[in-house]
């Protein structure tokens, strides 16, 4: 036996030995002489090809071997880090020090010399997250980390009910918006995303409670809707109704299970058939939601924003994109949904979106309205048709307001402060407003763009805030409004300073990306993510697990808040809501500092003096 083996060995080792030089040859001659697209490959031959092997490898390489832990972009290894610590083990806790170059000009938060201490802080923690799971690691090597996942609760660090956020009280909307959770998750649509993946994020700001998550220019999905149920009192009978017993018994094993696995389970459906259309009528999700009206469970969902963009997916009937007022109303309509946001641009792209064809699945047709037979990709125009300047807006966005009876905010890039000031210009001279605004900056993140357009165009969320708020503040008009900020706002730092330039409520992405499994790939337009958050491949978005990256979301939206809270009893306040621009100092290279309330002086006069103790301001509703 052996040796036949043995002879199968030397006849493979033939072949291989035959054939790899005729197979060089061959690609020399294919190289040098037949081809001629490539002219690196004509001067050098075979050796040629080792380009593309290193511009294949090359992001992975600058990212685990060159770049050190403060250079990566969009996204650097440290930030990466932070992200993954608040999602998996509810702590960013980290040893020996800051590994930031402190030499480069930067944005300081000023310390009190007489902080506040836990029980001096205006903080809401009266309804928890009862459950949810973290880890502990037990042993770590060079190719291999052990860890211990346990079943706990959470504090949810959610605003004072004092300090709530109202959106919508200036306007008289019949359906005005009250949060306590100031940070949620920002506008990613279903399509530049994977029905996992907005499952996870939908799912995980349930957990985290308090809070909202944008639906993206794609329209309202199933997914967006998820709900989840958990035991509230196990001391009433077990229910008699046959689909009751079996919801409350599933509950009871699992101890937290969605609308989407309750129909898995008990009715045999799947995620991503049609079915989930029906999903409120589905007898087994209909019975959960009699047992929360009894009282033996409890539903948490999230606030959702339907986000209008200039396709009008989820208010139009059809392909030319015409604003149809009943599509609008049964998106907008719905009670899940709280706000209304009108994208005139983002960050990342100062245009309508762009969906390439490789993520057309038969779902997201069915959403956005797309043609079973349309074969290209499906970009957005670059700007609504039903308004071309700011009167013809407000017309817009008052008709929105009256059809709906809630909210409605506009989300725009600063490019400078001509027309913000224009914006405001006109609310001060009519009375008229949106009820929000969503300022992005020129850092923002997208499923695909153009690279001169993510570079250059729109300014960074920093400088665009001061300038919004300032701009309102000037012309009288900053109480009608509240102002989401959007940016690289991934940890509680970068969170508080954007409270004290302006901001009332932060929305995150590219960080709600990373508690579910992103590694920045930089593959989102591909559909060949490898961790499946944006890819709609089968085989590829079967690794986000949406039972376990739920409760990291949850995790990480719990600990940043927790992060906010703190670095604000640092600064001698009892809630974040306390932030103004005098609470940060920008330092230059050459050591020289300034207070940000001196360097941009606030128009209505709001700044610290000198030998001013820090207080709690409470912004203007």
């Amino acid at each position: 036996m052996f040796d036949v083996w043995w002879a199968i060995l030397d006849i493979v080792t033939k072949v291989v030995v035959l054939a790899l030089p005729l197979t060089v040859a061959g690609v020399y001659v294919w190289d040098k002489y037949i081809q001629k697209q490539h002219s690196i490959l004509r001067t050098h031959p075979v050796i040629g090809r080792f380009r593309y092997v290193f511009e294949m490898l090359g992001p992975e390489l600058r990212q685990y071997f060159i770049w050190g832990d403060k250079e990566g972009r969009p996204i650097d290894r440290d930030t990466q880090g932070y992200i993954a610590k608040a999602g998996k083990y509810g702590s960013t806790v980290i040893g020996f020090g800051s590994r930031k170059d402190f030499s480069q000009e930067g944005f300081y938060l000023n310390n009190a010399m007489f902080p506040k201490n836990g029980d001096e802080l205006a903080v809401d923690q009266s309804s928890p997250i009862s459950i949810t799971y973290k880890y502990q690691i037990v042993k770590e090597g060079l190719v291999s980390r052990k860890e211990t996942r346990y079943l706990t609760s959470a504090k949810p660090w959610l605003l004072d009910a004092r300090d709530a956020v109202v959106i919508g009280g200036c306007n008289d909307v019949r359906q005005p918006y009250r949060t306590q959770g100031f940070i949620g998750i920002s506008a990613m649509s279903f399509g530049s995303l994977s029905d996992h993946a907005v499952m996870a994020l939908a799912q995980g700001a349930a957990i985290a409670t308090g809070t909202w998550m944008n639906t993206g220019e794609g329209g309202l999905s199933p997914y967006h809707l998820s709900k989840v149920y958990e035991m509230r009192d196990r001391k009433l009978p077990r229910p008699e109704q046959p689909e009751e017993l079996q919801v409350y018994d599933l509950v009871g094993r699992k101890l937290l299970v969605s609308t989407f696995e309750i129909m898995k389970d008990l009715s045999g459906i799947e995620h991503d058939a049609m079915d989930v259309f029906d999903m409120e009528r589905n007898p087994y999700v209909l019975a959960a939601e009699r047992l929360v009206d009894r009282g033996y469970l409890q539903r948490k969902e999230t606030d959702l924003i339907y986000q209008i963009g200039s396709a009008k997916n989820g208010s139009r009937v059809d392909a030319d994109g015409t604003f149809d007022e009943q599509a609008f109303l049964q998106t907008a309509g719905r009670p899940e949904v709280k706000l209304i946001e009108v994208k005139l641009a983002q960050g990342a792209k100062v245009r309508g979106g762009k969906l390439p064809k490789s993520k057309l699945t038969p779902m997201i047709r069915r959403i956005r309205g797309i043609p079973m037979d349309w074969d290209q990709d499906v970009e957005s125009p670059n700007r609504f048709t039903d308004f071309h300047d700011i009167p013809t807006l407000f017309d817009f966005i008052e008709k929105l307001r009256a059809l709906s009876g809630k909210p409605v905010g506009v989300k725009l890039v600063a490019g400078s402060e001509l027309a913000v000031e224009e914006l405001a210009d006109y609310m001060r001279s009519t009375g008229r407003s949106p009820d929000f605004l969503t300022v992005d900056g020129g850092e923002g993140g997208t499923g695909a763009t153009y690279m001169e357009m993510a570079d250059s165009l729109g300014l960074p969320l920093y400088s665009a805030l001061l300038i919004v708020d300032s701009t309102l503040r000037k012309y009288g008009v900053r109480g009608r409004v509240k102002i989401f900020a959007s940016g690289m706002l991934a940890s509680a730092d970068k969170m508080a300073i954007a409270l004290a330039f302006g901001a009332d409520l932060i929305n995150v992405a590219r960080a709600a990306m990373n508690t579910i499994g992103c590694i920045n790939a930089l593959k989102c337009n591909t559909n060949e993510c490898p961790t499946g958050v944006t890819s709609h491949k089968p085989e590829l978005k079967q690794g986000l697990v949406v039972q376990e990256k739920r409760f990291r979301t949850a995790n990480y939206l719990a600990t940043v808040r927790e992060g906010v809270f703190m670095l604000a009893a640092s600064c001698g306040l009892e809630s974040p809501t306390g932030f103004k621009r005098s609470h940060v100092t920008f330092k230059d290279r050459n050591a020289a500092a300034i207070r940000m309330d001196r360097l941009f002086p606030d128009p209505e006069g709001d700044t610290a003096g000198p030998n001013e103790p820090a207080v709690r301001i409470v912004k203007s509703s």
